[in-house]
């Protein structure tokens, strides 16, 4: 009986070969001006030669993981992978067609074109596949061992979440008391049993803590007992990728090195910064246009500024001013309030206005224009409350070493904190970003953004 992973990679191929072969006559077509798609003599001398580089082809997706199931996890990995498939499959077929001089042909343009087509067509490809994928709800199905006794509180009772079915929860260091109803396989016996449980089910992940490798004979047993062919995944890994935010416990020096980088993205930043550039000009214009009504409407709502300014940590921990259009009503003790937000009768009548329209944001664009913050990053925060967070929440100064940001991760996954144990929650969302931020993150986060504000 063929498995269902099995049967989408060969649906995969044969859509692959086809596209292939779509490419390369419509390559043809647009070279020849010819769109009648009949294989003449010349076609067919293209057809048999290209046959041979598409095997290469496939090799090459084969290597970089476009026939692995479950699929990329994110856009950025297909399209990373994508522009990699170009230039090799471009250099092979160069390479083919320069050591046969001889031949009757030399598709300089018609190679390019064939490349340039067939990898637009094969990403495609792959985002409406991911969709009929999540579509028919085809879960990665994982044996998770070693996991933390609270981790149940993230799981459902179809033990289903995002994309993963969670076959067996394990967890030996807790094995003489009762463990989750949501596991289907719990006791130390069974867990030995291990092989016997991922062939019955079919398993295709096993996911460790860092704990559990801590028992040496346990660990010695259930490897050897292992069948082939099986994706091992740690536990911190798997947990971000359900919640999309990093567990505080799993940050330490280790974890730093391994998943934190100070050294920029060159091309990310110049693209980020570029977008920044543009997109900040045309909302200053935007800003200007709309200041004069909304200057008039806080001013005849109630006395104070037309502005709030307050100092904020940007990157490196620099000091700034971010600006705001003023939607609190003036206290003399709003420099010393930390979470001011708690009590929403200081809003006032005007300020509820520009805040569900999200124009009280608008000069804000004038820090992104001075580099003070970016479209996308960590939210930057006010000075008196980071020297807090820093001292209660620990690892807090990661946040210095991106730029700041209008919207974020974190901001979309999670409200305005007004407690430590929600700036606590909510900076973990931020690691999150740190960790895995590109410029394919920050235009998702932006299209997600534009979502909230018009919903």
């Amino acid at each position: 009986m063929l498995k269902k992973g099995n049967f989408f990679k060969i649906i995969l191929f044969i859509g692959d070969i086809f596209l292939m072969y779509l490419a390369l006559l419509l390559t043809l077509a647009v070279r020849y001006g010819d769109f009648s798609f009949w294989p003449g003599p010349q076609t067919k001398i293209f057809l048999y030669h290209f046959s041979f580089l598409y095997f290469a082809w496939l090799l090459i997706l084969y290597i970089f993981d476009f026939y692995k199931i479950p699929f990329f996890k994110k856009i950025y990995d297909l399209f990373r992978n994508s522009i990699i498939f170009l230039f090799l499959a471009g250099a092979i077929g160069t390479i083919y067609f320069y050591l046969q001089p001889q031949l009757a042909i030399t598709p300089k343009r018609i190679l390019f074109l064939d490349v340039l087509f067939f990898t637009v067509f094969l990403c495609i490809w792959r985002i409406i596949f991911i969709q009929i994928f999540k579509f028919f709800a085809i879960k990665e199905k994982i044996i998770i061992i070693g996991a933390p006794a609270n981790f149940s509180r993230i799981l459902n009772d179809s033990l289903k979440i995002g994309d993963y079915q969670i076959i067996a929860f394990y967890n030996p260091s807790f094995q003489s008391r009762p463990l989750s109803k949501l596991a289907k396989y719990g006791t130390i016996s069974e867990i030995l049993k291990l092989k016997e449980i991922i062939e019955k089910e079919e398993v295709n992940t096993i996911s460790f803590t860092s704990d559990f490798y801590k028992d040496e004979k346990i660990v010695k047993e259930i490897f050897l007992n292992l069948p082939p062919k099986l994706n091992f995944i740690n536990f911190t890994d798997f947990y971000e990728t359900l919640t999309k935010k990093v567990p505080l416990e799993a940050v330490n020096e280790l974890w730093l090195l391994e998943n934190i980088s100070r050294v920029e993205r060159k091309i990310d930043e110049v693209l980020k910064r570029i977008f920044d550039i543009l997109f900040s000009s045309l909302g200053l214009l935007i800003t200007i246009t709309l200041s004069p009504f909304i200057v008039l409407a806080i001013k005849l709502d109630s006395p104070g500024p037309i502005f709030f300014l307050q100092k904020r940590v940007g990157k490196d921990r620099k000091i700034f001013t971010l600006y705001k259009f003023r939607t609190m009503e003036v206290s003399s003790k709003q420099d010393k309030e930390l979470w001011r937000e708690k009590d929403p009768s200081q809003i006032t009548r005007v300020g509820k206005i520009l805040r569900k329209l999200y124009l009280d944001e608008l000069p804000q664009f004038l820090n992104i224009l001075k580099g003070d913050i970016s479209f996308v990053g960590p939210r930057p925060e006010w000075l008196e409350l980071a020297k807090i967070f820093e001292k209660e929440i620990p690892f807090y100064s990661l946040r210095y070493i991106v730029r700041p940001g209008f919207t974020g991760w974190a901001q979309l996954n999670f409200p305005p904190s007004t407690s430590i144990g929600e700036a606590k929650e909510k900076f973990q969302y931020d690691l999150y970003y740190i960790k895995n931020r590109s410029f394919f993150l920050d235009l998702e986060i932006i299209l997600k953004t534009i979502k909230l504000i018009f919903k």
